[in-house]
């Protein structure tokens, strides 16, 4: 079966210089990740959200995290449609084009929310640093990331194969980069949602084409009763200096 790829959109990473790694925020540290996650299963069906026809990335990735928090927790929150993420992604770019950076979109939905949902908190994730990543992953249900795509992997997505370096792999271009949730792992892959289905990833390709990565406190976990051992005190005073 063939893939469409989609477009990319998500610009440089920056870094408020105030947020601390996402863990220093935990208030004992958190515990051994299990050897595999998969929260990706829970949804039967991923949209497009409009990430074929614009840049949008940085939003259709979050939503497809609201749409893995509402199936993790049982909860009902409203899910943006397709039309939603578009609109909210011109909205946050002032009607044009032009991609986002992640910061930027978190801060959004820190503060302000997005479609109705409001993230409790957020904070960076050392991308080489597996073990952060699978905690997250396995205690917040997605870490919200951003890779650079090297030309070959369209051609991999597109067969349905999965992202992993190839004998040539120095010589790919970088087409641009890409916002994508990570809603699972196992010893051999990581598992992302992008361009309307479920993409594996092997971890020695993350290690080389990611740029970024957060954690998102969500809201649909205080509904459900947990935020999982976060100083929300100490995160909130750092993020309101952003």
């Amino acid at each position: 079966m063939n893939h469409v790829a989609g477009k990319f959109g998500k610009l440089a990473p920056q870094f408020p210089t105030v947020l601390r790694d996402f863990t220093a925020y935990a208030k004992t540290p958190l515990p051994v990740p299990p050897a595999a996650v998969d929260w990706a299963n829970n949804v039967p069906e991923w949209p497009m959200d409009g990430n074929d026809q614009y840049g949008d990335c940085t939003m259709a990735a979050a939503a497809h995290m609201i749409q893995s928090w509402n199936a993790e927790t049982k909860e009902v929150d409203a899910v943006p449609t397709p039309k939603d993420v578009v609109a909210e992604y011109l909205q946050l770019t002032g009607g044009q084009d032009t991609g986002l950076v992640e910061a930027d979109v978190l801060k959004n939905w820190q503060r302000s929310g997005l479609w109705g949902n409001t993230a409790l908190g957020y904070a960076p994730v050392n991308v080489h640093d597996l073990t952060a990543l699978q905690q997250t992953m396995w205690l917040f249900g997605a870490v919200y990331a951003g890779i650079q795509v090297p030309a070959n992997a369209q051609t991999q997505f597109q067969q349905g194969q999965p992202w992993s370096l190839v004998p040539d792999w120095q010589q790919q271009p970088i087409e641009g980069g890409h916002a994508i949730p990570l809603l699972g792992y196992d010893a051999d892959y990581i598992y992302a949602i992008t361009w309307g289905g479920v993409q594996r990833i092997a971890w020695d390709w993350w290690s080389t084409y990611s740029d970024e990565a957060w954690a998102v406190l969500a809201q649909e976990y205080k509904e459900a009763g947990t935020v999982n051992g976060i100083d929300m005190a100490a995160l909130t005073a750092d993020l309101e200096q952003v």
